[in-house]
């Protein structure tokens, strides 16, 4: 065999073996789960992704927990996936001249806005507390004005278009099956990022030392 040749056949062994552990359903497999048992989400919580979870939406995200499991279901929005486009691109009406980026909260709702602040309900009257110095949701046209008037949007206010949801228990199933960490207490700088995936990171770091290997997976290992 040729160089070429050699290099083609390790080249798809690889592949083979990547595509082999990211579709695994035997999580006991699988060398970054991590046999802890998780704290039950609340308001506030944040859901940690385990690097292993390839869908689109959820890979390397962080989860803010907003309603929590109580018998009806879960809903939350993802904090850290940027969409590439600007609060404009979807209401060009809205009188500002500052490009304030979107976040992609999630697979449902996707025509539906949201947005988190560190307003609070003096500003913005029924918001909900999630914690950390954060409020989502509350009146639209308060936080329309804020913008409309120059307030500062880094930092303190987040859009997101769609969220996540999940059915009763759902989530509790997906802790078992260890595809989340979670969180408590994430801190402002967390739920109020920029959205990358050095996001994921601060929070995967905040497990301390026996969670260091997530942080070693590549995107793709062929790449490493």
């Amino acid at each position: 065999m040729t160089n070429n040749d050699n290099k083609h056949a390790l080249y798809s062994l690889y592949r083979e073996f990547y595509t082999t552990f990211a579709s695994m359903n035997d999580w006991d497999q699988d060398i970054y789960h991590l046999n802890d048992e998780q704290p039950q989400p609340q308001r506030g919580s944040l859901l940690v992704a385990k690097p292993t979870v390839g869908d689109f939406f959820f890979k390397k995200s962080l989860v803010l927990i907003v309603d929590p499991d109580e018998g009806e279901g879960a809903m939350g929005v993802i904090v850290n996936h940027y969409t590439g486009y600007n609060l404009r691109d979807i209401m060009p009406e809205i009188e500002t001249v500052e490009e304030i980026p979107l976040f992609l909260g999630g697979p449902v709702g996707t025509q539906m806005l949201f947005y988190m602040h560190t307003l609070g309900p003096e500003i913005v009257p029924e918001a909900i507390d999630v914690g950390d110095g954060v409020w989502f949701g509350g009146d639209f046209e308060a936080i329309r004005r804020y913008v409309e008037l120059g307030g500062p949007v880094e930092g303190r206010v987040k859009f997101i278009v769609g969220y996540s949801g999940w059915e009763k228990d759902q989530i509790a199933s997906e802790l078992k099956r260890h595809d989340w960490a979670v969180l408590h207490d994430g801190g402002h700088d967390l739920l109020m990022g920029e959205g990358d995936d050095e996001q994921w990171r601060e929070a995967v770091e905040r497990f301390g030392d026996r969670y260091r290997l997530w942080l070693n997976l590549p995107n793709d290992p062929l790449c490493n």
